[in-house]
């Protein structure tokens, strides 16, 4: 069986099954399997991994995931591997919940596999798992993160318009003396340690000797 056939079969039906192909070229599993194996096909991470497609068939989202009606694949590998990326390369963890969003998949029907993987690990916030990268480093980073999302959370998207607007006009105040004049002219109590997180999480805290701190 010539690659160049296989190829002009995956570009018409974008993905197939070993069977399929192995009837459709009248050999046997293990020749599709080697040529597979030279083609360095994908394999999906649903419907029990029976789907298969070429590298260059796919146009993958943000998240590297590509859905074929309903078969996914990931440029990451398998499922194992592709929650196990997302996670170590998230800025603060993720949950059940933004995984399954991710992969397209219900969690309940994956997530207990990742308890107990080496790499990762889980602990609860706010009544939630969230999973974490276990290299001290990165997790040091996601959980700053993850706190000044929950913080943020706590701020409303009408004051945090406020804050962001009276910060804009006054870029060279100090977190205390926002906190003065929004609780001055726009009637708006709120600690400058909030002020803080907001800025921080939407990256506009100035790294400069006189920074705010």
């Amino acid at each position: 069986m010539k690659s160049h056939f296989l190829k002009k079969i995956f570009n018409k039906t974008k993905v197939l099954t070993l069977s399929q192909v192995s009837k459709t070229r009248g050999c046997s599993i293990r020749t599709v399997q080697r040529q597979f194996a030279e083609l360095g096909v994908l394999r999906s991470y649903n419907n029990n991994s029976r789907y298969y497609t070429l590298p260059e068939i796919p146009e993958f989202d943000v998240h590297g995931i590509w859905r074929h009606q309903d078969i996914l694949f990931s440029k990451y590998g398998g499922l194992r591997q592709t929650v196990k990326h997302m996670i170590l390369t998230s800025e603060d963890g993720l949950s059940g919940n933004e995984i399954g969003d991710i992969v397209n998949l219900l969690p309940r029907s994956f997530m207990h596999h990742f308890r107990d993987m080496e790499g990762i690990f889980r602990e609860k916030h706010g009544g939630v798992y969230i999973y974490f990268s276990n290299d001290p480093t990165i997790f040091a980073k996601q959980i700053i993160k993850r706190v000044q999302t929950e913080d943020v959370k706590k701020i409303s998207d009408a004051i945090a318009i406020k804050i962001l607007v009276v910060y804009i006009k006054h870029p060279e105040l100090s977190e205390e003396e926002l906190s003065s004049i929004l609780r001055r002219e726009q009637n708006v109590d709120i600690s400058p340690s909030m002020i803080t997180i907001l800025l921080s999480f939407h990256g506009l805290l100035k790294k400069t000797p006189d920074s705010r701190r």
